[in-house]
Formats: C-alpha cells, sequence, structure tokens
C-alpha cells in the first residue's frame, strides 16, 4: 500500500518522485531533503516502492539482492517519458535495501533521464574554490569521499562527494546526498572525525564493532548531510575550475600526478558511467542495451564541451597504499584543506 509520495527537484529539467511506505518516504527525504518540492506530475522518473512490482510480458526484470536483502525491479522501457518503475524490497534493515536499489537502479535511471536534458549525473566529488570548482572523477574506493569530508571539515565549500550534475558548458552543481561515513574515517579523515558529534562518533563505533563480529559481512555506513560541517552546498552551478582522475594502479610505487589529455579524461568517466548502470543493462530487455549506448554516447559530447580548456592532472595512486596514507598524500596534492583555494593555479 502506498501512503505517499515525495517530489525533489534536482534541476528545473531533472526531477524525481518516490511512492512508496513511510519508511521509503523517510530515507529519501533524508538523502534528497535540499531539492524536495510539493509533488508535481511533472517528473522525469518515477519509482514506486510496493509489495508487487507491476510486470508484464514485455517489461525488463531485475531479480537480485546483497547479503540479506532482496529486490525485484521492473523497469520501463527507455524510451518512456518519464522513467517509471516499481520495487519490491525484502529482508533487513530496510535502510541497507533501499541504499542499495538507490545505487543500484533510482540513481543509474536519474542519470539516463539527465542525459536527455543534456547533463550528466558524473560519479564525482567537487570542491569549491574561490567561485569555482575542483572536480574529482574516480570509481568507488578512490578516496573522493574521505577528500570531501576532510575539505568540508577544513571550511571549504563540499558539492558532493559522489555524484556531481555537470553540463556542457562547463560548469557543475550539487546532488544533494548524504556523506557516507565508514568505519575507518578515524584513520582517513582524522580532523573531520574530531569534529563530530558524539553521536556519531558513537555510531560509528558500534559500525566498527559489527564489522568486526560479523567478519566483515556487515558493515554499513552512517549516513550525515553535509551541512553537519557548516554551510550548506552551493545552489548554483558553479564554473570548473580543474579537475582531478585519480585512480589506483599496480604500476606506480607512488604518488604520480601527470597532465590528461581531454579526451582521455572523457573516456575515463564514461568508463565510470557504464560501469554504474550495470545492473540496468542485464536486467533490461535488448532495447535497454541500445539505449545505454545512445545515452553514453550523447554524455561523451556534453563531457567533452565541458572538461575543453579545463586543466587536468591523472593521479595514480600506489595499490599497496592504504586509505590513511593515499587520502592524505591526495589531499596535500590537491589542496583541498586550503581554505583559500590552490596556490599558483
Amino acid at each position: 500500500m502506498v501512503d505517499g509520495v515525495r517530489c525533489y527537484a534536482f534541476t528545473p529539467q531533472l526531477r524525481l518522485s518516490i511512492s512508496g511506505a513511510n519508511d521509503v518516504l523517510d530515507h529519501f527525504d533524508a538523502e534528497y531533503d535540499a531539492v524536495a518540492v510539493p509533488d508535481s506530475a511533472d517528473t522525469d522518473v518515477r519509482v514506486a516502492f510496493g509489495d508487487a512490482p507491476e510486470l508484464s510480458a514485455a517489461d525488463g526484470v531485475a531479480r537480485g539482492g546483497h547479503k540479506t536483502v532482496r529486490w525485484c525491479v521492473a523497469l520501463p522501457s527507455p524510451d518512456a517519458r518519464p522513467l517509471v518503475t516499481s520495487i519490491r524490497l525484502s529482508g533487513l534493515p530496510r535502510s541497507f535495501g533501499l541504499s542499495l536499489v538507490q545505487g543500484y537502479f533510482v540513481e543509474p535511471l536519474l542519470s539516463v533521464a539527465a542525459a536527455r536534458a543534456n547533463l550528466v549525473l558524473l560519479p564525482s566529488a567537487a570542491v569549491a574554490e574561490d567561485g569555482k570548482a575542483l572536480l574529482i572523477v574516480g570509481r568507488s574506493r578512490t578516496g573522493k569521499s574521505s577528500l570531501s569530508v576532510r575539505a568540508a571539515a577544513a571550511g571549504r565549500r563540499v558539492l558532493g562527494d559522489d555524484q556531481i550534475i555537470v553540463d556542457g558548458s562547463g560548469t557543475c552543481r550539487s546532488f544533494p546526498r548524504r556523506l557516507r561515513f565508514y568505519s575507518d574515517l578515524r584513520d582517513t579523515a582524522p580532523d573531520a572525525y574530531r569534529s563530530l558529534p558524539s553521536s556519531v562518533r558513537t555510531a560509528l563505533a558500534l559500525r566498527q564493532a559489527l564489522r568486526t563480529v560479523t567478519r566483515g559481512f556487515a558493515s554499513p555506513p552512517v549516513r550525515v548531510p553535509l551541512s553537519l560541517f557548516g554551510a550548506a552546498p552551493p545552489r548554483a552551478a558553479l564554473p570548473l575550475a580543474r579537475i582531478a582522475v585519480v585512480r589506483r594502479s599496480a604500476d606506480v610505487s607512488d604518488l604520480v600526478p601527470t597532465v590528461m589529455e581531454t579526451e582521455q579524461a572523457v573516456r575515463e568517466a564514461i568508463d565510470i558511467l557504464a560501469e554504474q548502470r550495470l545492473r540496468l543493462e542485464e536486467a533490461g530487455r535488448p532495447c535497454w542495451s541500445d539505449a545505454l549506448v545512445e545515452t553514453l554516447e550523447r554524455e561523451r559530447a556534453i563531457l567533452s564541451s565541458a572538461f575543453a580548456g579545463i586543466p587536468i592532472l591523472d593521479v595514480s595512486v600506489p595499490n599497496e597504499w592504504i586509505a590513511p596514507r593515499a587520502i592524505a598524500a591526495l589531499a596535500d596534492l590537491l589542496e583541498t584543506e586550503r581554505v583559500n583555494g590552490p596556490v599558483g593555479r
């Protein structure tokens, strides 16, 4: 039974509606509250959470799960406007399942809708500097969140730690979503950890204990708003000042920054986008494969325009470096904790 509907406007051209029970609405309100708007029929992606997705023989269906939760997702036609999907979740904790389908299906569908509006929902972080932005592009576990947390704790305004909206004119804007803190935050961002309320530090300690007891099987993050560190993310779009593409590598023994060409940076971003949509491609009908190829080509054109003329740094981090060492070195190289912005750039 549906208890309510929420609508979020990330930009005037990119709107999401979520319908479902109270726990579903509470989850997405906590994630996207900064851009909540009154319920509207004018949305680009509609997601209904319920007991049983309404399926037809033509629907693409994703059935799967991870650890203690399972899902069944009915995918729409990729040509549908808006993109409408329904999701059934089972297992506990529900918050864990909601976070997974958010990352596996809801936000990938949003990224497809964004491309239709000539935007790219790019897996990246961004830090404001002197009225512009440093964009940090990288796969999961390359340090985007830790760098963002450290920057915020140092007094820098952060646009986001996992997704940023980029347009072809070379500007980017915040994608409002809570920061994810893991139990190693005390080591990767010590100043940020010390500035946290005691309730958050306690929650992190409990997560560490749970991870230890379950031998890593259960290691959920603690989710907090960026505003916990002070200023909220800028609402206006900021022009790109510089870009860093961060990658782990087995071929280097020290931090190796080099200049990266626009085409190579775009190719890296496109590869990351394709990885984030694998579950859409695996579960969808054959038409989804074609639609995702078309989406990537549209994003390639947008990013080529956005990145043109922007200084781009390719940063290779040794695979053998543990997270605290890697994050500290990256923060120093990119000067993400310098309150007045980078020197000599």
